[in-house]
């Protein structure tokens, strides 16, 4: 039976990464309220600045990088696919238990899934479309379409069923939606690996390696600026570090999948990318959510 859902999981893949992503948004949905949104209007310096880490900063340090160095074209669309994508939930989850400032995180997040029905398909657009094959078309409906279906929706959803409903409901609610997210997710990776649609062995230490490094910095020279240069508090500069590391890898893998397929070694390569970046960013980011929380421990102390 395992065999089988490996030999035939490019049938699966689109099922169960949109499975996950609709969980996750609506799990999140569940527990967020528009007065997140208004919260951070009374002091719109930081999500203002995240807004233009993400549309601006990110890309152009993706662009400066990937000109700096020798990669495969499959290769570079998957950094610029993760460059595209907004944050996802998990920055929210460890931005609680970082002791972060939640409302920005969620703000953030929120404001971004909605930009991004339009700053995803042109950060690809501008940034992604050289290194693409002429034969592989990137049209921007498609993107628009699975951003509409897979994140707003159900995240507007979850927002509009969680203020009819008590707050202990909607919170334990949120907490088994994504944690079946998780078990979604789990597959997702399990699956993308087993099916041995990803190439290890063709691209060797140098991409894990990078993209690590990636992670990193982008982590390093947001969080640093924000603190040094902008002068925001450590909580919200640590909240602005995770957010921007913590991308919704989930939508891309959706998005790869619609646009390059898995059995392809351009869609392998992009895979490749995605996933080392989701499993990579899940270490890097849990470094200033575990300082903010000590930091925050010693403060109340």
């Amino acid at each position: 039976m395992i065999k089988d859902f490996f030999a035939h999981y490019s049938d699966y893949h689109q099922l169960v990464a949109s499975t996950q992503l609709v969980l996750a948004m609506f799990g999140m949905g569940l527990v967020t309220r528009l007065r997140s949104f208004i919260e951070v209007i009374v002091e719109p310096k930081p999500i203002i600045a995240g807004l233009l880490y993400q549309l601006i900063g990110i890309p152009l340090i993706t662009a400066g990088m990937m000109a700096l160095l020798d990669l495969p074209p499959e290769i570079v669309v998957g950094f610029f696919m993760v460059a595209a994508m907004p944050g996802g939930s998990m920055s929210n989850i460890y931005t609680h238990l970082g002791k972060g400032n939640v409302a920005l995180s969620v703000a953030l997040t929120g404001v971004m899934t909605l930009l991004a029905l339009f700053t995803s398909p042109l950060i690809l657009r501008l940034f992604a479309s050289e290194h693409i094959p002429p034969e592989i078309a990137m049209p921007s409906g498609v993107i628009i379409r699975e951003i509409f279906l897979f994140l707003l929706l159900p995240l507007s959803f979850g927002m509009l069923l969680g203020s009819w409903m008590k707050k202990n409901i909607a919170h334990w609610s949120s907490v088994w939606i994504i944690r079946a997210s998780l078990v979604a997710l789990a597959t997702l990776v399990i699956g993308s690996l087993g099916s041995g649609s990803i190439d290890f062995e063709s691209y060797g230490r140098r991409i894990p390696i990078l993209v690590f490094g990636y992670c990193l910095l982008v982590q390093i020279i947001i969080l640093r600026g924000s603190r040094h240069l902008l002068k925001f508090s450590a909580t919200d500069s640590s909240t602005l570090g995770i957010e921007s590391s913590m991308k919704n890898i989930n939508l891309s893998l959706l998005i790869a999948a619609s646009l390059f397929g898995l059995d392809s070694k351009f869609g392998g390569g992009v895979l490749f990318v995605l996933l080392l970046y989701g499993g990579v960013s899940l270490f890097v980011a849990a470094v200033p959510a575990i300082a903010n929380a000590r930091q925050s421990k010693k403060t109340v102390s």
